[in-house]
């Protein structure tokens, strides 16, 4: 079975392309165009991974995370998908459960390889492995 993916992006153009790069990737992928449509699915439905805009009108990436901490509801790893390289947007994104981020423009490749990445789960760094023999 596939990893059922959330795209949170107001700009159409982005979020079909995300839709069929994922989609053909062979994600089982769901849309919302906006923070308020993300929160009312994420309420109703399990993904193993939101990929989130952080700026959108009315309902912020951010507020999405901060909304979801509120109601006592434990997000899915979520990476944000930003034109924003600001340090501090990207700090408070992290702070709040966020894994990681995509920057925008980006190309098919460095979101599949996002995807996956995120989908994995953190990693531990070889040095950190103990190996008996």
């Amino acid at each position: 079975m596939s990893a059922s993916i959330l795209i949170v992006e107001d700009d159409d153009m982005i979020r079909e392309m995300m839709d069929v790069i994922l989609t053909q990737a062979g994600y089982n992928v769901s849309l919302a165009a906006g923070g308020e449509a993300a929160l009312d699915l994420l309420k109703r439905s399990r993904f193993k991974l939101v990929l989130l805009d952080v700026h959108m009108p009315r309902v912020s990436g951010l507020d999405v995370l901060k909304t979801m901490q509120a109601l006592g509801r434990t997000m899915p790893p979520t990476v944000m998908v930003t034109a924003n390289r600001n340090a501090e947007t990207v700090g408070e994104a992290m702070q709040l459960g966020c894994v990681g981020y995509v920057a925008k423009p980006f190309t098919p490749d460095v979101l599949r390889a996002r995807v996956r990445s995120a989908l994995a789960g953190p990693q531990t760094p070889a040095s950190d492995k103990t190996v008996y023999v």
